[in-house]
């Protein structure tokens, strides 16, 4: 065989490894390119489902209504989301606070508690109001979002998220449920509702990559 034949023969094959080459390479890229795509795809998807998210958990009040009770002598305890029968229960209260600071001669220190606590049930009850109002419109809110963004949460948010959502509907059920207290409501540290949506917000911007 001559050398310009082999010659030939070697570049030929050669030129066909070039092009099996420039091909693989090609082809990588363009998965490269489909990957990052279907990456920002799936990031912008979830930063609209986690604003949404936000916005409703930020919604749920930092204080158990039995938190803002706990001033109270007697207070009635609540829970299973029942405000009502601990409105009810105060209005008692209240009226008869009234008719016992209505009792001629009565000792004046005993009045001066009674007006204490007429005045810690009128605050309660504007907290308790307040709570109310927050915790249902949270709630309302909170199941639209199950019935329109939960399927594409599912599907794309990080297990680390899922995981504390989950912990955070505990808390919830825990607080307005079973009338469990936060803890500490004014301390971020020790207040068990603000620590858990604190988490969920953490992993959410971390899973977008903003942290």
């Amino acid at each position: 065989m001559s050398s310009e034949l082999v010659g030939a023969i070697i570049g030929g094959i050669i030129g066909v490894l070039g092009t099996i080459i420039t091909q693989r390479g090609s082809r990588k890229v363009k998965e490269s390119e489909w990957r990052q795509k279907e990456y920002q795809a799936k990031r912008e998807t979830l930063t609209e489902v986690y604003k949404s998210l936000i916005s409703i958990i930020n919604l749920f009040p930092d204080e158990s209504p039995n938190d803002i009770l706990r001033n109270i002598k007697y207070a009635p305890n609540y829970c299973l989301e029942n405000y009502d029968a601990v409105f009810s229960i105060l209005d008692i209260k209240f009226k008869d606070y009234e008719t016992q600071i209505s009792i001629p001669n009565i000792d004046y220190e005993r009045k001066n508690s009674i007006r204490t606590e007429i005045s810690n049930i009128n605050y309660a009850k504007e907290k308790l109001a307040v709570n109310k109002n927050s915790y249902q419109k949270a709630v309302k809110e909170y199941t639209s979002f199950i019935d329109s963004d939960k399927i594409v949460f599912d599907l794309y948010a990080s297990r680390n998220v899922r995981s504390w959502l989950v912990r955070f509907e505990i808390i919830i059920h825990n607080v307005f449920i079973s009338g469990y207290s936060v803890g500490d409501p004014d301390d971020p540290l020790e207040n068990t509702i603000k620590i858990y949506r604190r988490e969920l917000i953490n992993a959410m911007r971390k899973d977008i990559g903003i942290i």
